[in-house]
């Protein structure tokens, strides 16, 4: 092993981009969609190995600069990832990055190459079940939504889902009704979280987190832009439902604008942004500060098995023998790919949680005929 640690160097990295229609489309409070789309990230090595990632990979600074990635050993994950932040200026030192399906990628291939599963080395096993929430609960072309998205909860229920969140944003007083219809619909025992998409200003969220209180959530989920700082300062030390946000940051604007100042209650990042570096740099700064993790997680079967992998290493948030579970996003809606392209079945077990794949890497095998089945455009950097 160690001598394959040692010669194995990055050749390739290739990214593919899939796309595909769906049957119903579905909204929420920014838009509507039609299509599912997706980024699969493929790193190859000089002996024939491969990695697979889903999410962001560089962009520009790959193609510009393929030498900080090419050439060199994928146990050098972290360098890399660092490398491929924008360059320093004069005065000022390097910038962010956004790299996740590449550094995931690397991580998979790290895991391959030692024979173990990524949380291992990441550092270690904090748990190996992980209770993922259902996210569904869209909007639809209904004449009644309340009724509709209550109906759809129940079922979801009977599947076993014991957490779950739907989508609010539609004004105060539709948000009100619909949350009201869904959780007397599932009862007291689901737990259920409320996700806006950034529709309001900090003063109608917060006269809507007192409307939720009765319903006993999750979390309030981007009630706000994520640039409104000071509206989050506002909202969490007022709202007595927990404040959640944090999907469409890099690691460093997550640092420093949510986690440093506690600005949120639970922060929820998406590994397509961080990757598993950022992830496990995230991991131990919130068990620091005493914020609850939950990713996101819009993506492929792929993205999922990644996080599940995080989730393995992550601390709990306290020593409570029955504190804050750890949970993640689990996508329910429609999508022609999202658990295609991968051989196994990533799905709850009877009790509703889902086990941490075991195998080498991130335990997952990509099937390539599906990914090239719904690819729309393919990049090669070599």
């Amino acid at each position: 092993m160690l001598s394959k640690m040692s010669t194995d160097r990055i050749s390739e990295v290739r990214i593919h981009e899939l796309s595909a229609p769906i049957e119903e489309p579905f909204g929420w409070s920014l838009n509507w969609t039609s299509r599912r789309t997706a980024q699969l990230v493929e790193v190859r090595t000089d002996s024939g190995l491969v990695g697979w990632g889903d999410g962001t990979w560089g962009g520009a600074r790959l193609v510009e600069h393929p030498e900080l990635v090419l050439g060199r050993s994928p146990f050098e994950v972290e360098a890399i990832y660092d490398d491929l932040r924008t360059p320093k200026n004069y005065q000022t030192r390097r910038g962010d990055v956004s790299c996740g399906g590449l550094d995931t990628a690397l991580w998979d291939l790290c895991g391959k190459i030692a024979g173990m599963p990524v949380h291992r080395l990441l550092g270690g096993t904090a748990r190996e079940r992980v209770r993922p929430y259902l996210t569904a609960l869209y909007r639809k072309r209904w004449p009644d939504l309340a009724e509709s998205l209550a109906e759809e909860a129940v079922g979801w229920k009977r599947a076993g889902f014991r957490a779950m969140k739907m989508k609010v944003g539609y004004g105060p007083e539709t948000d009100a009704a619909i949350v009201r219809a869904v959780r007397e619909a599932v009862g007291p025992e689901v737990a259920l979280g409320v996700d806006a998409n950034c529709a309001y200003t900090s003063g109608t969220a917060l006269r809507l987190c007192a409307q939720f209180e009765p319903y006993n959530l999750m979390w309030f989920e981007e009630p706000l832009q994520a640039e409104d700082l000071d509206g989050y300062t506002r909202l969490q030390a007022q709202s007595r439902v927990p404040i959640a946000a944090g999907e469409t940051g890099t690691l460093d604007r997550l640092i420093a604008d949510y986690v440093h100042p506690r600005r949120v209650d639970v922060l929820q990042p998406e590994v397509q942004h961080i990757g598993l570096t950022g992830a496990r740099r995230l991991s131990h700064l919130c068990w620091l500060h005493r914020i609850r993790l939950a990713p996101h997680n819009w993506g492929t079967a792929v993205r999922t098995a990644a996080i599940l992998q995080w989730m393995a290493m992550t601390p709990p948030a306290t020593e409570a023998l029955r504190g804050d579970e750890q949970v993640f996003e689990f996508d329910q809606t429609e999508s022609p790919f999202r658990d295609t392209v991968i051989r196994e079945k990533l799905s709850p077990e009877e009790d509703g949680m889902l086990a941490v794949p075991g195998g080498p890497g991130l335990g997952v095998t990509v099937i390539e005929a599906e990914v090239e089945r719904f690819r729309e455009r393919l990049t090669v950097v070599r």
